[in-house]
């Protein structure tokens, strides 16, 4: 009985550091627009994930870059709710699947899209 134990416990810890995400994009989207935003994504990410942001809010995402292992930009991808329209944009770069930053601000408005690169984390302006 305890051989049986100890390999549930066993398979439960590897499946669990196996499905853990250890390198992360780390992204802080501000809404600054006048209207909700939907299906907003960032890649690369393994998880495929999709958010909503409404006017004013913002959110913190984290992306999935485990199966990255070459250089690139990422690729913001979002729809405007009042318009209808769907919005993309290239930004950014990453080495070796990694993230170079400590995060990186988005900040969506009427007119656009704007960066911030964060290089070290200032808890009180993040």
């Amino acid at each position: 009985m305890i051989a049986n134990e100890t390999y549930f416990s066993n398979s439960i810890a590897f499946l669990l550091l196996y499905s853990c995400c250890t390198d992360n994009g780390k992204f802080l989207i501000k809404n600054n627009s006048d209207f909700d935003i939907e299906s907003l994504s960032i890649i690369p990410d393994s998880k495929t994930q999709y958010f909503k942001i409404k006017k004013g809010d913002h959110i913190y995402i984290n992306t999935c870059m485990n199966e990255v292992k070459s250089d690139g930009g990422y690729s913001i991808t979002y729809k405007n709710i009042s318009s209808g329209k769907t919005i993309s944009n290239s930004f950014g770069y990453y080495t070796n699947g990694s993230q170079i930053e400590k995060r990186i601000l988005i900040l969506i408005s009427n007119d656009g899209i704007s960066y911030d690169s964060k290089f070290y984390l200032d808890y009180k302006n993040q």
